[in-house]
């Protein structure tokens, strides 16, 4: 009789344990149409490149990565019931999120993730709301979009000092409001504040002919634009046709060919912010090298959506399991084999955040020059 006490209670081990599954899957987050639909498009692209190579190579600890893409549309309850159908349903196994691209509603999706034990990785930088949420499987691989104000202010005190400065937002969206107040708090840090002002869309009701005439009345030589990419090109073009002088700064992932056709001509002496690493970095450029001779040809984020697969494969073999708490554990790790190289976290982000670079674009051609 001992042998079936046995067995059955092997048989209710098996039923508690829930289902085998023989794939893992990997989630996207990101919006497939709408005003980020091209950042949604380059993540993608990099998500799959990056599960594609695990499965060609056999697998990761001997399991197939199945690919899932949802998006969120960069809403606020949708990305909770998102998180919250992920967390829930039973068909996959969820072993990672990447994800969400837009910061909507993050503490409780964070902790919807962190709750059910899904593995969260963030692929971009992310902003200070954000910062301060602390997950144990939460990883922010980045760093802070805050960044960008000290990269911008850097670059501005070297190039064009003492130049009036118009910081002009979407006051409806959280994230574009703290980039701007970022920016402006980095001025009034180096006792800049007087070069430097706020404005929003909204002050004159999204009248971008009205907005632009009150920037330029105050003396404004420079701007730095932030919103959706309809918002960045519309307001772009109202300040180039008041004044075709007039310096243009904006993030290059913020952008997208719309800009480039709806400027025309007007759009040279356009600067652009973008992450560092694509370029710079010695690890990263050793990843594109490989990406290249491979006949992958990087898009925008499209690297930083791979980069975060791979990011989790380092820490799953580290781990040598799938296990949330296993992996979590190795963040903590001295150093975590990244494609920008070797990182250290502390809570969930890097120690030191990953830099920007500045583009000035004319005549159809980037140029860096910080």
């Amino acid at each position: 009789m001992r042998w079936l006490f046995l067995y059955i209670v092997s048989f209710l081990l098996i039923l508690l344990s829930g289902p085998a599954y023989s794939e893992m899957t990997v989630a996207l987050v990101a919006p497939k149409a709408g005003d980020y639909d091209q950042q949604g498009i380059e993540l993608n692209k990099g998500v799959k490149r990056a599960i594609e190579e695990i499965n060609n190579n056999g697998g990761l600890l001997g399991k197939k990565i199945d690919f899932l893409s949802v998006d969120d549309q960069c809403n606020n309850s949708i990305a909770i019931s998102t998180a919250q159908m992920l967390a829930v349903q039973k068909e996959k196994q969820i072993a990672l999120v990447i994800g969400p691209y837009c910061a909507n509603s993050f503490d409780e999706v964070a902790d919807v993730y962190a709750t059910a034990h899904i593995f969260q990785i963030i692929p971009t930088t992310v902003n200070y709301t954000q910062a301060k949420t602390i997950k144990k499987g939460l990883v922010k691989m980045l760093g802070y979009t805050h960044q960008q104000a000290k990269d911008f202010f850097n670059y501005y005190n070297q190039a064009f000092a003492g130049k009036k400065v118009a910081v002009i937002t979407n006051d409806t969206e959280v994230e574009s409001m703290e980039e701007a107040n970022a920016i402006v708090d980095e001025f009034k840090k180096h006792g800049k504040s007087i070069v430097v002002k706020l404005y929003t869309y909204g002050m004159t009701q999204k009248d971008y002919s009205k907005l632009s005439e009150l920037v330029l009345k105050d003396g404004n030589q420079i701007a730095f634009l932030l919103g959706t990419s309809k918002n960045i090109r519309k307001m772009a073009r109202q300040l180039k046709e008041e004044s075709d002088s007039f310096i243009l700064f904006t993030n290059k992932y913020a952008v997208t060919k719309d800009y480039f056709d709806y400027l025309g001509y007007l759009a040279d002496n356009t600067y652009f912010m973008e992450l560092r690493g694509q370029n710079d970095d010695p690890d990263f450029a050793e990843t594109l090298v490989k990406l290249r001779l491979s006949g992958f040809e990087f898009e925008g984020l499209s690297l930083y959506g791979y980069s975060a697969v791979k990011l989790w494969e380092s820490l799953v073999k580290k781990a040598k399991s799938f296990d949330y708490n296993k992996i979590s554990a190795h963040l903590n790790d001295k150093n975590i084999r990244t494609e920008f190289g070797n990182k250290m976290f502390h809570n969930g982000a890097p120690k030191v955040n990953e830099s920007y670079a500045v583009y000035k674009y004319e005549d159809e051609n980037y140029t860096k020059v910080y």
